[in-house]
């Protein structure tokens, strides 16, 4: 019996058809994968986007010029979006409720430090250099240097210094700029988010390592950002979603001062036959303690009736006149 060849197998190329270009991947396995970024692609295709959009939620909903960018950036930096080394993130631009021409989306495309690392290092050694690093330094409220951070307070500043070839790039990263916080209602107050009070000095730190990197390899890096950079974006955006909904749920109960309800009642009481002019004193109603004053005043001021004079009913002058019989008799 004939054995089949390699050709007679299963054809996965009606998956995912494979480039015929000298460019692609020598790993078979690899480029007839259905999501694979292809050397002769130039944007992302359907199947890619909707793989995409469930690591990056909405991201269906970004312009194909934003992701024409995206797609850009993870070829210029190698990373694999689909890995999770590299994603866009869209968060809602506040600037648009008041400007028309604003986008009613930011995207952000973000990465983990270690794919930062990885960028730099490679960038490095394409240019047969290296990276390192100088000791970090971590400095406290009154601007002391320390080696290590050994307090229970947060840091006020980090700096980090990297070192590619025989040039430096110094980076200092402070608490107040990259710190995220959000309004806890149960304390009534702004906290911290939790991995940044667990581990403060380390976030702070990748904050620092961050900027001094971009420097190092801006051809690489630039318009790139670590998860860390952008958590105060984070926590700010929840805030604001938090405050939106606060807002609307007090507008719906009629608790909100500045309604357009309101706004419509002060208009019509304007606009009433004998309405004194638009002064707010005039459309007030009239105080109950004054309008009680003037109905004591109107029933004083009625003539008194013979009824009124009369004594009432149930007094002690009746008891005296039917005892006084009982008196002659005796």
């Amino acid at each position: 019996m004939k054995q089949p060849t390699e050709q007679q197998g299963v054809d996965t190329a009606s998956a995912a058809p494979v480039p015929t270009s000298p460019e692609r991947l020598p790993d078979r396995s690899v480029s007839q994968s259905a999501v694979v970024l292809r050397a002769d692609q130039m944007e992302f295709d359907a199947r890619q986007v909707a793989a995409l959009s469930l690591i990056s939620p909405g991201l269906t909903q970004a312009p194909r010029a934003q992701l024409a960018i995206f797609f850009h950036f993870c070829v210029r930096s190698g990373l694999d979006p689909f890995a999770r080394q590299i994603y866009m993130i869209g968060r809602t631009n506040w600037k648009a409720a008041d400007d028309p021409d604003e986008p009613e989306k930011t995207w952000t495309i973000q990465t983990g430090i270690d794919g930062f690392r990885t960028v730099a290092h490679r960038a490095a050694t394409k240019a047969g250099e290296s990276i390192s690093y100088e000791d970090t330094i971590y400095y406290d409220s009154e601007g002391n240097a320390h080696e290590v951070w050994l307090f229970k307070e947060y840091p006020a500043a980090v700096k980090v210094t990297v070192l590619r070839g025989t040039s430096r790039f110094p980076f200092i990263a402070r608490w107040d700029e990259f710190a995220p916080t959000y309004y806890d209602r149960k304390q009534s107050a702004y906290v911290v988010a939790k991995m940044w009070r667990q581990m403060p000095a380390h976030m702070l730190r990748k904050c620092a390592e961050a900027g001094g990197l971009r420097m190092a390899a801006p051809q690489d890096l630039s318009g790139v950002y670590v998860d860390e950079e952008m958590a105060r974006a984070d926590a700010e955006a929840v805030v604001r979603e938090a405050e939106e909904a606060t807002r609307a749920l007090r507008k719906a109960a009629g608790l909100e001062a500045g309604d357009d309800k309101g706004e419509d009642a002060k208009k019509a009481s304007a606009d009433a036959p004998g309405a004194g002019g638009n002064d707010e004193d005039t459309e007030k109603p009239a105080p109950k303690k004054r309008a009680r004053a003037a109905k004591k005043a109107a029933v004083k001021s009625e003539p008194e009736t013979e009824a009124d004079k009369a004594p009432a009913p149930g007094k002690r002058a009746p008891r005296k006149r039917a005892a006084s019989p009982r008196r002659a008799a005796s």
